[in-house]
């Protein structure tokens, strides 16, 4: 009987640690508890949200997190040469005071795509905060997805 008691704190405990946090949904009318767990060293995506599909594409906000030891200048400048290397043009790329603001443009898998992102360093980690949208639909859902972008905040 002990042990039952003692097994069911344990439980208790465990879940409670995993679902740190509860997603509120107000538009779609539902909520849920988040799965919250440390980033592996390998990085991971922990979020994925996403627009209902438009043409055949569900615009999306996306939460990387990725193991980077380096600089955010450092990040910023690897950063640009990938987007120039990919034949992405970079509407914007600064650094702020706490993360990197980029912006742009570019056609993969044969989508002319429109990407905006904010990088934030915190340890051995970058957090990688992007929306991705059709280029044709970016001005109707501009706002939603760059004020999502913009609400993140580290810990």
């Amino acid at each position: 009987m002990k042990i039952n008691i003692l097994f069911a704190l344990i439980a208790t405990l465990f879940v409670t640690s995993i679902n740190a946090g509860t997603l509120v949904f107000e538009e779609s009318g539902f909520s849920i508890d988040a799965l919250d767990t440390p980033p592996p060293l390998s990085g991971g995506q922990p979020l994925q949200m996403l627009l209902p599909a438009i043409n055949g594409f569900s615009a999306n906000i996306n939460v990387q997190i990725q193991p980077y030891t380096g600089t955010l200048t450092q990040y910023k400048a690897l950063s640009d040469s990938q987007f120039k290397q990919y034949g992405f043009t970079s509407l914007l790329s600064k650094i702020n005071k706490d993360n990197i603001l980029f912006e742009y443009t570019g056609t993969m898998s044969g989508k002319n795509l429109h990407w905006y992102s904010k990088a934030y360093k915190k340890g051995n980690f970058v957090y990688l905060v992007t929306a991705t949208e059709q280029e044709v639909n970016w001005k109707e859902t501009k706002n939603k997805l760059t004020s999502a972008v913009d609400s993140f905040k580290l810990k």
